[in-house]
């Protein structure tokens, strides 16, 4: 097994086509238009794609403090039940803890467990406080069913709003 990280600049067409099938099949979805900023996790065995996941820079707002964290997300294992996507969870978090950044997601509480053995952090219907604004307060998105997975970095920013009640606005719906 090998684990490469690159930016998205830097991904081969071979890549980007598994990945964008895997997102079809996994998540009903294509990926960002531009993600040439994010970090890739791909982790190969035998010279096959088998898991990847994406850490992408988002900059938060909160209680007027601003946080560049690193979005966590697209986190697919392609083989499951092999230990794959484990080995991709710890790469991810050594990189934030080398880089001391936070990183944040959003997973249903089904699959909080899995993020727990594999070494991150997740906070039951913590994303309740994430909304991103559509416009009004009646049209406000807000991610209720989901539990938010993290990894601290040095800005404390996930103890920070643990401490209040205050709402998250993202500054988009996806990441």
């Amino acid at each position: 097994m090998k684990i490469e990280i690159k930016r998205g600049s830097e991904l081969t067409k071979s890549f980007k086509k598994i990945y964008i099938n895997a997102l079809k099949k996994e998540f009903n979805c294509g990926p960002e238009e531009d993600y040439s900023k994010d970090t890739f996790f791909i982790v190969k065995d035998k010279n096959k794609f088998v898991s990847f996941g994406v850490l992408t820079p988002v900059s938060i707002n909160y209680k007027g403090t601003k946080y560049n964290i690193l979005g966590i997300t697209e986190m697919i294992s392609i083989v499951k039940k092999k230990g794959y996507g484990k080995a991709m969870v710890n790469a991810m978090k050594d990189y934030l803890t080398k880089k001391r950044k936070t990183g944040v997601g959003f997973c249903g509480h089904g699959v909080s467990s899995f993020y727990d053995k594999a070494g991150l952090k997740t906070k039951e219907k913590l994303a309740r406080r994430f909304f991103y604004d559509y416009g009004g307060e009646k049209k406000n998105f807000r991610k209720r069913d989901l539990d938010v997975v993290y990894w601290e970095g040095k800005d404390k920013f996930i103890t920070k709003v643990l401490k209040t009640k205050s709402l998250v606005n993202l500054p988009y719906e996806h990441w």
